[in-house]
């Protein structure tokens, strides 16, 4: 009986953490995929300014690391060596590093609500709609929304001293007039 649990305990699928070579993680998941691996690659959003626009960039919220979920005993682990974007899998000793699941749940979970909040934001504010700033030195006073500054921040035309200001403000500082 102990035998078939500890053969049932090798048989579970763990994630353990890939090094990637250099800007090719996202290469990496996709070859991964294409053998039948199930990858994870956890991002990370945020603003950057090129070219004098503002524009939102995905990038790797571990750079040059990403998860993977296999067996120790039913997966052939000889082909994600020369896996395309694979540096080596991580070892402690000289057993590969296995991450709990709820850490790697965790991550899926924050990704999901961060997709999840760019389609929320995206929906709430549309051009034309009178809003309420809730945040900063500007707190109280009301705006209307002239465009979408990329997908965490709105431009807001302000009446201040009888002039129309444009102004632009995190999305998460301003909330919708009743």
């Amino acid at each position: 009986m102990q035998d078939d649990q500890d053969k049932h305990d090798m048989a579970a699928r763990h994630w353990y953490v890939l090094q990637c070579k250099p800007r090719e993680c996202e290469r990496a998941v996709v070859q991964l995929a294409n053998q039948g691996y199930v990858a994870f690659l956890p991002t990370l959003r945020r603003e950057v300014i090129r070219r004098g626009q503002r524009t939102v960039i995905s990038e790797p919220l571990f750079p040059h690391y990403i998860f993977v979920q296999l067996s120790a005993t039913e997966d052939n682990w000889a082909p994600i060596r020369s896996t395309r974007g694979v540096a080596k899998v991580l070892r402690f000793g000289d057993l590969p590093l296995a991450v709990p699941e709820a850490i790697v749940r965790a991550l899926q979970t924050r990704e999901q609500a961060q997709d999840a909040g760019e389609a929320t934001a995206a929906a709430l504010f549309a051009p034309g709609q009178s809003v309420r700033i809730s945040e900063g030195p500007l707190a109280g006073l009301e705006a209307v929304v002239a465009a979408r500054d990329g997908n965490e921040r709105v431009v807001l035309l302000l009446t201040l001293l009888h002039q129309q200001q444009r102004v632009n403000l995190p999305i998460a500082a301003i909330k919708a007039t009743e």
